[in-house]
């Protein structure tokens, strides 16, 4: 079985005030044309597909009509979750007419959806809570996946009052999503593709500006994920990543367009996964070329500006400018920028002052993988790989991830690696 794993598409999303909908529209029109090339099966949305719980009636139309064309006519699976930023009711209520197209949509953590067979022939042969299994035309197994959308507290309260007491409902947060995970490594069986998509935020991954975090108490051990899932697809994190330490194959997708000046000049991509009935999951990335690139530059002086602003290669391009000068850049200097370039969003002038200044207080507000990646660049004179970076970060985090492995409940249908 072929699947496409894509997430945080956080359609509707502008920045500071200028629209992404036309880039975004182009994403789809990418995605479309790689499921389509590459013969996928199944397609695995991690949350987050909008940017707001009510999104606007533009952003609505192209989700929509973006599963329409990804389903093909109800050939080809797609499963969405909701993220922290979808509304899991608005998700959950088109469902009747997605089952006509082989679309599943998942709005809440245990949620249980109905049988049903699309016209062009995916069917759902079972459902239970939080799970769903899929026949796929193409493939000659079925694919059983198990759902987590953004597990809220609240929402972990709703969907364990059955099972927990108060009591229980209070202990970590990681270990009671790690409960769920456990419910699905019961659901998986040997002669089937098992699979999970979720949106969280897993333990030391590595995080941008853009993604308005969840919070730090809110992250989950990678210890936790399920042992019998064969691929587990994450949502959230905006920067494309594999999660260390997972007992199976478990990776974050990213945003496929950049959505803040923190995730400049990075390459978004989407990942195709081969898996067979009791197999290792291959993953393979594929680079996205869609949107415009996100830029930020440092101008030594106003003229370099100038220069930098009409070069070709920056011109398709979103722009957070700094200018070194002297005094203030004038009115008329600053519109003189902007006519060249439409696309710079803000220009800011650093005065001799302000630059030592920073320059002093930059290396104290750097994060732990910005030090690495200086430090690195300082010995190397290039920057480090980002398996380079996430290998540092799980050095840093083993400490933490072993105290929590002690105390991680053994998920039913296997030990946890």
């Amino acid at each position: 079985m072929r699947i496409l794993h894509s997430s945080d598409w956080h359609l509707g999303r502008n920045l500071e005030g200028r629209s992404r909908l036309p880039e975004q529209e182009q994403f789809i029109d990418e995605l479309v044309e790689i499921a389509s090339g590459e013969d996928v099966h199944l397609i695995l949305i991690a949350g987050d597909v909008f940017d707001t719980y009510n999104p606007s009636a533009e952003a609505e139309e192209l989700f929509y009509d973006a599963l329409e064309r990804l389903s093909d006519g109800g050939k080809r699976a797609v499963v969405t979750i909701a993220g922290n930023h979808d509304s899991p009711d608005r998700l959950h209520a088109a469902n009747p007419l997605a089952l006509k197209h082989g679309i599943s949509l998942i709005g809440y953590p245990k949620e249980q959806l109905t049988h049903g067979e699309a016209g062009g022939g995916v069917r759902r042969v079972d459902t239970g809570s939080g799970w769903v299994e899929l026949e796929i035309p193409g493939s000659d197994a079925p694919a059983i996946i198990y759902a987590v959308p953004y597990p809220s507290e609240s929402r972990l309260n709703e969907v364990l009052t059955e099972d927990l007491d108060d009591a229980s409902q209070q202990i970590a947060y990681s270990e009671r999503v790690g409960r769920l995970f456990a419910e699905g490594d019961q659901i998986f069986r040997p002669n089937a593709v098992n699979l999970v998509v979720a949106h969280l935020f897993a333990l030391g991954g590595m995080e941008s500006e853009s993604e308005r975090q969840l919070g730090g108490a809110l992250a989950v051990s990678p210890l936790a994920m399920p042992v019998q899932a064969q691929y587990i697809a994450l949502g959230h994190l905006h920067r494309p990543q594999l999660v260390h330490n997972a007992p199976k194959a478990c990776r974050y997708s990213g945003s496929p367009l950049a959505y803040s000046f923190s995730e400049a000049n990075q390459q978004k991509e989407v990942v195709l996964v081969d898996v067979t009935p009791g197999g290792i999951a291959q993953m393979n990335t594929i680079n996205l070329n869609c949107g415009r690139a996100l830029k930020k530059w440092q101008a030594a002086s106003l003229e370099e500006a100038r220069n930098w602003c009409i070069e070709p290669k920056n011109l398709e391009s979103w722009v957070d400018l700094e200018i070194q000068a002297n005094q203030p850049l004038s009115t008329t200097e600053l519109a003189e920028l902007r006519k060249m370039h439409s696309g710079i969003i803000t220009i800011r002038t650093i005065l001799p002052e302000i630059a030592e200044a920073m320059q002093e207080r930059r290396l104290s507000e750097m994060s732990l993988v910005e030090k690495f990646s200086l430090f690195v660049q300082r010995e190397r004179g290039a920057a480090p790989p980002d398996d380079l970076a996430g290998f540092f970060l799980e050095l840093v985090n083993e400490p933490e991830a072993m105290a929590n492995q002690e105390d991680m409940p053994q998920p039913a249908g296997g030990e946890v690696a």
